[in-house]
Formats: C-alpha cells, sequence, structure tokens
C-alpha cells in the first residue's frame, strides 16, 4: 500500500510537471502583440470615426481628438510610428483585433461584461456616466422671492419625481439599458444616431434625450444655443467606463498600456486632454 501511494505520488508530480511545461512551451510560441508592435515600428490604432471629439474629421490644427492625442502620446512611448484606422461598431473593432489589422482600439470605448468576452480593457482612461438634455419647459418653475427649495435636477435620477416622461436614446447602448432599467415604465424612444435622437427632443417628441455625460459635454461645445431651452443633466448615476481595447487575453500588452495611463492620470496629462476637448470648444469647426 505505501509503495502505491509512492508511485502515485510520483505520477502526479511528473504529470504536472509535463503540464507546466506544456503551457510554458504555448506561451513561448504565442508572442505578445505589442512584440510585434515594436519589431514592425508601428503601432496601429482603431479610432472612432462617428464620435466627435475623440476623434476628429477634418480637424483644427492642433484639435485631432481626445483618442488621437492618447495614441500619438502612446506610439511616442513605445516609439513607433502611428498609424489610425477610423471605424464605427465595437464589431469592427473586435474583429480587425483578433485579425491583426489593428493593434488597438482607442474610441471612447464603454465596458460591458459581453464586450469583454472577445477582448481585453485595458484599465479606464476616462470616467462617464447616462446623462441627459431635458426640456426646461418640463421643469418645475424656479423658486420666486423669498421661497426656498431643495428641490435641484442635475441627474436624471432627479427626474424621477416628474410624471409623463418620455425619452429618446440611442438603441443597443448603455444608456438605453440604463433607461430600460430605472425607467422602464415610462415611453422609451430608441434610435439608430444620436442625431436622430436629439431631433425627437428639439421637435418637442420627448421631454429628454439621453446619452453618455462626455457626449453631452461635447453637443453643448458644438451646439451652446442648446442651454437656453434644455437642461443639462450630468451627475453621476452609475459608473461608465471609457478603456482601449487590446487582443484577447494580451496581458503583457495591457500590463504596458496600463501603466502608461497610469503616468498620464499621475501627471496630470488626461486631466488636460479632458478639459482640452470637453470643457473647450477650441476643436468645434
Amino acid at each position: 500500500m505505501k509503495m502505491r501511494k509512492q508511485f502515485q505520488s510520483a505520477f502526479l508530480s511528473v504529470f504536472a510537471l509535463l503540464i507546466s511545461l506544456d503551457l510554458y512551451s504555448q506561451t513561448k510560441v504565442m508572442p505578445s502583440r505589442l512584440d510585434l508592435v515594436l519589431s514592425k515600428k508601428e503601432l496601429v490604432v482603431g479610432v472612432n470615426r462617428v464620435y466627435e471629439p475623440f476623434y476628429v474629421q477634418d480637424p483644427k490644427d492642433g484639435f485631432p481628438g481626445f483618442d488621437m492625442e492618447l495614441a500619438k502620446l502612446y506610439a511616442d512611448y513605445l516609439g513607433v510610428a502611428l498609424k489610425v484606422k477610423p471605424l464605427k461598431t465595437f464589431r469592427q473593432f473586435s474583429d480587425e483585433i483578433a485579425a491583426g489589422t489593428i493593434d488597438i482600439a482607442m474610441a471612447g470605448m464603454s465596458t460591458d461584461l459581453s464586450r469583454g468576452k472577445t477582448i481585453t480593457f485595458s484599465d479606464p482612461y476616462l470616467l462617464t456616466t447616462p446623462a441627459g438634455l431635458v426640456n426646461k419647459r418640463s421643469l418645475p418653475p424656479e423658486p420666486e422671492g423669498s421661497i426656498v427649495t431643495t428641490r435641484t435636477f442635475k441627474s436624471l435620477e432627479d427626474l424621477a419625481v416628474l410624471n409623463a416622461l418620455s425619452f429618446s436614446v440611442r438603441s443597443n447602448t448603455t444608456n438605453h439599458n440604463y433607461l430600460l432599467r430605472r425607467f422602464g415604465k415610462n415611453q422609451i424612444y430608441s434610435y439608430l444616431s444620436d442625431s436622430i435622437a436629439i431631433d425627437a427632443l428639439t421637435k418637442g417628441n420627448v421631454i429628454c434625450y439621453v446619452a453618455d455625460s462626455l457626449y453631452i459635454l461635447s453637443l453643448l461645445q458644438k451646439q451652446p444655443s442648446l442651454k437656453a431651452n434644455y437642461v443639462a443633466l450630468i451627475n453621476p448615476v452609475m459608473d461608465e467606463y471609457i478603456s482601449a481595447a487590446l487582443p484577447l487575453n494580451d496581458l503583457v500588452f495591457a500590463d504596458n498600456f496600463n501603466f502608461f495611463i497610469k503616468e498620464l492620470k499621475r501627471t496630470g496629462v488626461i486631466e488636460g486632454l479632458r478639459s482640452k476637448y470637453f470643457l473647450g470648444s477650441g476643436w468645434v469647426k
């Protein structure tokens, strides 16, 4: 019996060693995409061609877009040339990363569990939240004279006290899902694009247009006249992370990019870019 136990123990040890060697050999033959980027001396970045100001088509000098500047800084950090490829949908980004036609996507992209099955998300470099533009006429009148009220409207959650709510939103987005969970009993109209959803608001078909807070801020930079008739509700109701997309399970690449982002946050570079593009209108053509 004792000899049998010794044999079993020895067999398990050898088996574990063989598995370890096999895993080691697999990691040896599967280089990180980062190694390929450094060897070809070029970083190919997917950017979102329909999401200003993360990417600005035909930009003004010095205002190529938030993600464009971030991509250039990362390419400079790696010491390689930068090539960008404008795309539109998450599926395109995911497929092209897997195919190797782009190395990384910096595209104003929000994280979620289903997306994380096909790519690896970096640590977030921006934080946003579902936000809205609400028609001022749908809100209670402001207090007059010595009347004091504590009711303010700064976030979408504040709208819960109102009756007859109606919303417009781009379909199949985290903002759409948020509305369905939080305001599912109200009228929610979803559209294929943000421009159509905004038209629904300005034409009076709904009282509130919903998008992420960064999009709302950039919209007000492009169309400041909206402030005359609509209130921006941008206080947080749910954390939404903007991250880069990298090859699935490429931890070496992700670790390198995460260090780069951490340093840009620590030194104030990220905050400077956020103010430049979402609190300023210099990029607006």
